[in-house]
């Protein structure tokens, strides 16, 4: 007698699932940021995304036909990107928006995928490199040397085990995003009179500047809520392959 033992069939069958792992690491990542974040503990931190922010810039003005003279970014957390023609008003909003929109990118492929090395060098070379073209020596030498060691360390973390671009990568992603929204708070809705790209965005729109920053932070955590979702959340796939046995 013959039977046909059902095992998996070649196919690969999904199912969704919570990565609850996930879900308690960035949950941490994110508690232990924000507790910390006027500390020297994410002083650093806050420095590379100050530099995603003004790469931002110069990125909105490139894409809009313009062109990036240079870019600054200071002991103080404070930085700039002097660009040439292009689209002003994408330019402006494109700084907390970009750095918005890199650590969503980073984030997701942190955790969805398995290419953090190859993200960890990437964003290293990006960095590095912007640093080396853009950033004046003769003003800005702190802001030089930053660049260029922090794209030198993200591509020194690209050669480890994964765990560690995992973890570095989260982390950058994790205040990329709070950023985003705990800076437009302190530099446009608590101190409105400081300037600030909504300020000067309000010079050409007419629209207040508290207006581009409640738009910014809504467009913020409705993002960052969606990206952490998704970066939470995915697709379980089980390898199925068929198998027979026969019995006599």
């Amino acid at each position: 007698m013959a039977g046909k033992k059902r095992g998996s069939t070649g196919a690969e069958s999904a199912s969704a699932r919570f990565d609850w792992g996930t879900f308690a690491l960035l949950g941490l990542t994110y508690l232990v940021v924000a507790y910390f974040w006027d500390t020297q503990w994410v002083y650093p931190l806050k420095l590379v995304v100050v530099f995603l922010h003004e790469i931002s810039h110069g990125i909105a003005a490139l894409a809009t036909g313009g062109r990036v003279v240079e870019i600054q970014v200071h002991q103080g957390e404070a930085g700039h990107c002097v660009t040439a023609g292009g689209n002003i008003t994408l330019i402006y909003s494109a700084g907390y928006l970009g750095s918005l929109l890199f650590g969503v990118v980073i984030l997701l492929l942190a955790t969805r995928t398995r290419a953090e090395r190859a993200v960890s060098m990437v964003l290293g070379v990006m960095l590095a490199g912007v640093a080396a073209a853009f950033i004046p020596w003769e003003a800005n030498s702190f802001g030089k040397i930053f660049g260029i060691l922090t794209g030198a360390l993200l591509v020194a973390f690209g050669v480890l085990p994964r765990i560690w671009p995992a973890a570095l990568l989260r982390v950058v992603a994790v205040t990329s995003c709070l950023y985003a929204i705990l800076d437009i708070k302190s530099d446009v809705l608590d101190r409105p009179g400081l300037d600030s790209d909504a300020v000067r965005l309000a010079e050409v729109t007419n629209i207040s500047a508290q207006v581009w920053g409640g738009l910014w932070i809504s467009v913020s955590l409705i993002v960052t809520f969606v990206a952490g979702w998704i970066a939470v959340t995915g697709r379980r796939t089980t390898e199925r392959v068929d198998s027979s046995e026969h019995r006599r």
